[in-house]
């Protein structure tokens, strides 16, 4: 007899829902790119320069990895310095920037060159001017006592995220004020001193981290030639904590123009990287973290540089863009206004002497002033071209008129020697201490810090540019061209005032 027990059937267990993909992954990478000091090099030259070859750099990074997780940062004087950006306002440098696909940009001392006015309508909405298809993130330059923003196109901290981590930015211009010609900054300050920044990197970065950001990064230009670790501000945000953590993650310099990399070392927590580019595009800073989504904080930090010269090619949407904006202004670019016959050395008795006799005989003047970082090139011979003019004189400074006694002009002279031209057309390098000299100065010089016990009360503004003045005077040497160091006394231009 068989006693037959029933079978229970083992129960199926319940399907396993899938695991969400952000809860598998613990890790996740930043890099953070970044350009400083483009000086609105857009063009190839030579072992620099060139945003269509740093664009297919850029795009090498993001494409690592299948993930969103670069961020592409502008620190600052991206825009003035060469001719091509010059006869577009530095448009033809905005326009490259969007089709790389900037995610933001900060404020150097150059962007005040052309009037920071007329570099804001980069963020006023209106596409008819040129637009920027990214924010410019301004956390301390004030008109008027109030912070500058424009709707969501300016703002004092930036919120982005970045394969689903949120990265907070904050971007300062440093204690770079007396650089900047004082005619353009009227009404302007900045809160730039060390302990000014690191003030309201702590103030800005706890309420970004209270509206959810993971990482802070904080954007200056501003550095030490020496190294980053020598610029104290990076040393102070270095400690700034929040909770039980610190608050900044990573830091990038810029204004130096020096290409500088390092960690510093904080207890009880991974360094803190800051990378600056040595500038006009030579290379691209490049900041690598870990974030550690479990335990919500960095964990490992890199920094490095990538060499714009190792492109192996360029990226032909940007390349269009310049190249259009090169055709459009063609015959401006490539007007040969005579030969240069000698070689120019910027700083040389008899091109300085050159400088001033121009701008004396222009004005009526008996005596000119002018900086010598108004001239950033020597000149090869070869063509003269505007390219060549504006490489050597990139400033749009304005001539000013004034009256002065010689006894003023001398102690000027003497306490700055090593950084103004001064010259008179009657008795050259010496200057009569009993006479009363018209003085041709660029407005540069006249507004700022090392001519204000000199100044008078009644000037002129000639709205002359001295880089158009030195035009006209090439132009007019088209025969036989230009030697400085037998013509720098041979004046071709006539008195325009």
């Amino acid at each position: 007899m068989f006693l037959l027990v029933g079978c229970i059937e083992p129960q199926k267990p319940e399907p396993e829902e899938p695991e969400n993909p952000i809860n598998q992954k613990k890790l996740v990478n930043i890099e953070i790119l970044e350009m400083n000091d483009i000086h609105g090099h857009v063009e190839n030259e030579g072992s620099y320069g060139g945003m269509a070859r740093a664009s297919t750099l850029i795009e090498a990074v993001r494409n690592e990895t299948e993930e969103d997780n670069t961020l592409l940062i502008g620190n600052g004087d991206m825009l003035q310095e060469t001719a091509i950006s010059r006869v577009s306002y530095g448009q033809v440098v905005i326009e490259a920037m969007n089709q790389m696909k900037f995610d933001m940009m900060g404020v150097g001392n150059h962007e005040f060159d052309w009037g920071f006015d007329r570099f804001l309508n980069f963020f006023d909405g209106k596409q008819e001017n040129g637009e920027a298809n990214f924010p410019l993130v301004n956390s301390n330059i004030f008109y008027q006592q109030k912070l500058v923003e424009q709707e969501d196109r300016v703002c004092s901290s930036y919120l982005i995220e970045k394969e689903n981590v949120k990265i907070g930015v904050l971007s300062y211009i440093g204690d770079v004020f007396s650089s900047i010609n004082a005619n353009m900054t009227e009404g302007y300050s900045f809160k730039a001193k060390p302990q000014e920044i690191a003030t309201s990197v702590s103030v800005l970065g706890k309420e970004l981290k209270d509206d959810g950001a993971d990482i802070i990064v904080v954007n200056i230009h501003d550095g030490k030639s020496s190294s980053c670790l020598d610029y104290e501000t990076n040393q102070l945000l270095a400690q700034l904590s929040y909770k039980e953590s610190y608050l900044v993650d990573a830091v990038i310099n810029g204004h130096t123009h020096t290409k500088q990399e390092a960690l510093i070392e904080r207890a009880n927590g991974p360094s803190l990287p800051v990378v600056q580019s040595a500038g006009k595009l030579a290379n691209i800073g490049r900041i690598d973290l870990t974030y550690d989504l479990t335990t919500k904080s960095v964990t490992k930090a890199k920094a490095s540089h990538i060499n714009v010269s190792s492109a192996r090619g360029i990226d032909s949407d940007v390349q269009d863009i310049i190249s259009q904006f090169y055709n459009a202004s063609k015959d401006i670019l490539e007007e040969v206004y005579c030969k240069n016959n000698t070689y120019i050395n910027r700083y040389s008795q008899e091109f300085q002497a050159y400088i001033s006799n121009v701008m004396m005989t222009a004005t009526g003047a008996t005596a000119s002033i002018c900086n010598t970082g108004a001239f950033r090139n020597n000149v090869s011979e070869g063509n003269f071209d505007f390219n060549t003019l504006y490489a050597l004189n990139p400033f749009d400074n304005h001539i000013i008129l004034c009256e002065i006694q010689g006894i003023q002009l001398k102690r000027f002279f003497d306490a700055n020697r090593d950084k103004e031209i001064v010259y008179t057309k009657e008795y050259g390098a010496s200057i009569a201490t009993d006479k009363t000299y018209t003085l041709a100065i660029l407005d540069y010089v006249y507004f700022g810090p090392y001519f204000a016990g000199y100044r008078t009360n009644t000037y002129t503004d000639t709205e002359l540019i001295l880089r158009d003045l030195l035009a006209t005077d090439l132009r007019l040497r088209k025969k036989d061209g230009f030697s400085v160091y037998k013509d720098y006394d041979n004046i071709f231009l006539s008195r325009v005032i």
